[in-house]
């Protein structure tokens, strides 16, 4: 059995918390109070990937130009 740890703190005292609207595993941590899943993976773009579209903006591209481009939403490039 794998024992998880808190990524937050380090502790090793995870309790089943539900599910996650993905239906992934959430744990809360007994020493901390805060939440997390049992294998979590990075949301959103990589640092790279931001750094091209922010070169490529400041290159003045357009942000219709920048979605089509980098396959990302305007919403992305605007927030």
């Amino acid at each position: 059995m794998v024992k998880l740890n808190c990524y937050h703190c380090g502790s090793d005292r995870l309790a089943r918390n539900g599910l996650t609207q993905n239906d992934k595993q959430r744990y809360v941590c007994s020493d901390c109070g805060r939440t997390s899943r049992d294998n979590p993976q990075p949301n959103g773009y990589t640092e790279e990937d931001r750094e091209r579209i922010l070169r490529a903006y400041h290159e003045r591209s357009s942000l219709r130009g920048l979605s089509r481009t980098f396959g990302v939403s305007r919403q992305t490039v605007t927030g």
